[in-house]
């Protein structure tokens, strides 16, 4: 077997273990809550300026994912601009969400990104040889495939915290926290954190699933 033939397996199950790379680690639900039908829910990514565009990618998707349980949701991005937070005051950011009628608040929070860099040492490939011909070949086969060298492999891993507040009460009602393990690429992140979350909201009674069209 030459070598690109193990890196590319090697790749290959890289790429399937980040087909599942996030997971919920804790979530809460505050103790006297009750399910209510929000009807216009903001989705706000507080990120770093240099994560716009990942901050943009976790908005929409979480937004999709409210949408296609019946609930009114936005991305706030569409409506202020990445820096309009930072000219308001706690209460003057609150007051401008009643002002505008949002009810509901889902926060969207990168705790931390932390790259490591791992060494995995070379080791013995142990299929079988299936060349039967002269001893020069079975040689050459047998050398290229016994022994995959050590390889360093780079990885990402992202910590978030997503919060539901309730505009009226100024209250917060739900908090989970995710990991999301060097996925395969940011979109994919935020697909998977969006899907976590909302299976997670209908799991702890947040939210409907669907909401009756007569709550919409």
């Amino acid at each position: 077997m030459k070598w690109n033939t193990v890196a590319a397996i090697l790749l290959g199950v890289g790429t399937l273990a980040a087909c599942k790379a996030t997971k919920i680690t804790s979530s809460w639900v505050a103790d006297d809550h009750v399910i209510k039908p929000y009807h216009n829910i903001m989705v706000w990514g507080i990120l770093p300026e240099v994560d716009s565009n990942l901050r943009k990618q976790m908005e929409t998707h979480l937004v999709k994912d409210l949408v296609s349980k019946g609930y009114h949701a936005i991305a706030s991005l569409d409506v202020y601009e990445e820096k309009a937070y930072k000219k308001l005051t706690n209460a003057e950011i609150v007051n401008e969400f009643k002002s505008t009628g949002v009810d509901a608040v889902m926060t969207v929070v990168l705790l931390s990104k932390e790259k490591e860099e791992k060494y995995y040492p070379g080791g013995y490939f142990n299929q079988p040889v299936n060349n039967y011909g002269n001893l020069d070949n079975y040689y050459s086969t047998v050398f290229e495939r016994v022994l995959i060298p050590g390889y360093y492999v780079s990885t990402t891993d992202y910590y978030w915290q997503s919060n539901l507040f309730e505009i009226k009460n100024d209250k917060m009602v739900y908090s989970v926290q995710t990991k999301s393990f060097d996925p395969y690429t940011t979109e994919l992140l935020a697909h998977e954190n969006g899907i976590m979350i909302i299976k997670n909201m209908v799991k702890k009674k947040i939210i409907k699933n669907p909401l009756p069209p007569d709550e919409q």
